[in-house]
């Protein structure tokens, strides 16, 4: 059944714990209060301006009481966050976030994850930001066709009905292929490393690209049992609405609430939730990729209880092919600074430690970031490799591709000029007169490319250029 749209509250001023019904205890057990752990939590709930602004000010306040380290995103809509400490204060955190949601009086449930953080410190400080959307869909201000606004998306009353994760499991078992469309609502770098058995990959960087894949894929979903999944829900509660509401636009007399054998679904509390229900891994295969310094948790790391069989690896190295799950925050695409799978024997035999994602695999020889690296008639090829991409990309929804593809053309044609102005000044200087070669440099103009012998250049920061360690 959906749920229920529920009466507009009156806002009112936060509680102590005390005085609204007490702290959820359920599935906590006894810990040290020493021990660290790490909460991940999510709630939609239409705060409103001041009061979202309220409650970012009290999350604030908080992070410095309690010594806790993390990321928290408070909107209008409501707040999204993980958050490490002891046992102690995430305990007095979850109590006080409950507090001002007015859990146990009427307000929405707070999804709370928890698990165990070790001696790491999984984030460097606590911050807090103000935003406009938890989750960016770039729906805020979208318009539809013919110019009207988009309704802003009811979360609470649009979504698509929650399975709790051995019902998922059930379902999953038990819908045959043909009328099962199972969705990964995660990036593309996050279902390289680990996924359910026969999910689709929407191929997205970015969740503000969902809105394209389902306008794309409507059809296809259309009378379908669609089962969808993220790390730990928050991504499909948007998702989800959004699938609904698309789907009653385009058909208005059919329903998108569909029957157990139609209709939207999503994992209750994500792939984390279902690992705790099926320490093994059930259905789901390789590791769950997390927002923080620990990167990943496989199966016996966030289950109740381990297991000794190390989980089967999925991912592969983007340069060799050879089995690989571990992402580096300095292995990225060139192109668009998605993070790329790549071993770390290919990182270290690389030549310039440039990579590509799938998405944009097909410039692998003609599109760098640093330019420095490459002679100039290697630039040449390259900008002869770039322009014969852009002549292909053709249409209004090639905009994009063709505006990166022209930034990196005058960038590289840039780049040749200013070479050829220094050997012109160094032939003058020399009495030679002669701009296309002469000097000890010859017609590359000072950057010959590297040899096996040459010493590897430093690596270098993509955003400040400026060179970096590991």
């Amino acid at each position: 059944a959906r749920p229920l749209i529920r009466p507009r509250r009156v806002p009112a001023p936060p509680l102590p714990p005390a005085m609204c019904g007490g702290h959820r205890a359920e599935g906590e057990g006894p810990a040290p209060a020493s021990e660290r752990v790490v909460v991940l939590f999510y709630c939609y709930e239409n705060l409103g301006a001041e009061r979202a602004a309220k409650l970012a000010a009290a999350q604030r306040r908080l992070g410095a009481e309690l010594a806790l380290s993390g990321r928290v995103l408070v909107a209008p809509e409501g707040i999204n966050g993980t958050v490490q400490g002891t046992f102690a204060a995430v305990s007095a955190y979850e109590a006080a976030v409950d507090s001002f949601l007015g859990v146990g009086c009427g307000g929405p449930a707070v999804d709370w994850k928890r698990s165990g953080a070790g001696a790491q410190a999984a984030f460097p400080d606590f911050t807090v930001k103000e935003v406009v959307e938890l989750v960016g869909f770039g729906l805020h201000g979208r318009a539809r066709a013919g110019g009207a606004p988009m309704r802003p998306l009811d979360v609470r009353a649009e979504t698509g009905t929650h399975l709790p994760p051995k019902d998922f499991h059930k379902l999953l078992s038990e819908t045959p292929a043909a009328n099962l469309r199972l969705l990964d609502v995660r990036n593309t770098f996050e279902y390289e490393v680990g996924h359910f058995e026969g999910a689709s990959d929407p191929g997205m960087t970015h969740t503000a690209q969902w809105a394209r894949f389902v306008d794309s894929n409507l059809e296809d979903l259309r009378g379908k049992r669609v089962m969808m999944y993220c790390t730990g829900g928050i991504r499909c509660e948007k998702a989800s609405a959004y699938l609904h509401r698309r789907l009653e636009e385009t058909s208005p007399n059919q329903s998108a609430e569909g029957t157990l054998e139609t209709g939207v679904f999503q994992l209750q509390g994500g792939i984390h939730r279902y690992l705790e229900a099926f320490p093994d891994g059930g259905l789901f295969r390789g590791a769950n990729f997390v927002f923080d310094k620990r990167a990943q948790m496989k199966p016996d790391e966030a289950g109740a209880a381990g297991t000794e069989e190390t989980p089967a690896v999925v991912g592969r190295c983007s340069e060799c092919s050879n089995p690989w799950d571990r992402h580096h925050g300095g292995r990225v695409c060139c192109v668009c600074r998605a993070l790329v799978l790549v071993c770390d024997t290919c990182d270290a035999s690389s030549r310039h430690w440039e990579y590509h994602c799938a998405e944009h695999a097909e410039l692998r020889a003609v599109y760098f970031h640093f330019l420095d690296l490459f002679s100039t008639a290697e630039l040449e090829a390259q900008l002869g490799g770039l322009q014969q991409f852009l002549a292909k990309e053709v249409g209004p929804k090639r905009k994009n591709r063709r505006n990166t593809l022209r930034k990196k053309i005058d960038q590289i044609d840039a780049e040749v000029l200013r070479r050829q102005a220094e050997v012109s000044g160094e032939g003058a200087s020399c009495g030679l007169g002669d701009a296309s070669g002469g000097g000890s440099d010859g017609a590359d103009g000072g950057s010959e490319p590297l040899t096996a012998d040459a010493a590897l250049p430093l690596r270098r920061c993509r955003a400040c250029e400026n060179p970096y360690t590991e």
